[in-house]
């Protein structure tokens, strides 16, 4: 949940959900043809991290939406299978960072801490080397 307080009177709270990162996430093939760096998001309606870090996901998104692409893909569509199997996708939540050409930098998955998650973003953003990878370009 994220709270927001205007004055100490007037505070917002909503709920982050799965559903509404994928509402405003990129299309997967806008994002690639974009040439910006891209964050693809695996991930399923009933994985518990999954739900538990879209709070995350959302405010690291809201920081780097104008320079980072965010694709959510639910590994319930038939639709990505092909990217299922491209990436390898061994367990969700599963984030694959790419680069402005379209080529994997990272690859990292499960419960991730903020600074994993926002330093690869903001590697990316900067076109810098991520400081956290399983799989780095030409390995």
């Amino acid at each position: 949940m994220i709270s927001f307080s205007f004055s100490p009177r007037l505070r917002i709270t909503f709920q982050v959900t799965l559903a509404a990162l994928e509402a405003q996430s990129v299309p997967l093939d806008g994002a690639l043809s974009s040439g910006k760096p891209t964050v693809i998001e695996f991930y399923a309606d009933w994985c518990k991290v999954c739900n538990e870090m879209a709070p995350l996901t959302y405010e690291v998104e809201s920081g780097y939406k104008d320079k980072v692409n965010f694709v959510m893909l639910n590994i319930e569509n038939s639709k990505w299978e092909n990217e299922i199997r491209e990436f390898g996708v061994p367990g969700i939540p599963e984030f694959v960072f790419l680069n402005g050409q379209g080529d994997a930098e990272a690859i990292a998955w499960g419960r991730l801490p903020r600074e994993v998650l926002e330093g690869d973003v903001k590697a990316l953003a900067e076109q810098k080397e991520l400081p956290y990878a399983r799989v780095k370009k030409g390995e």
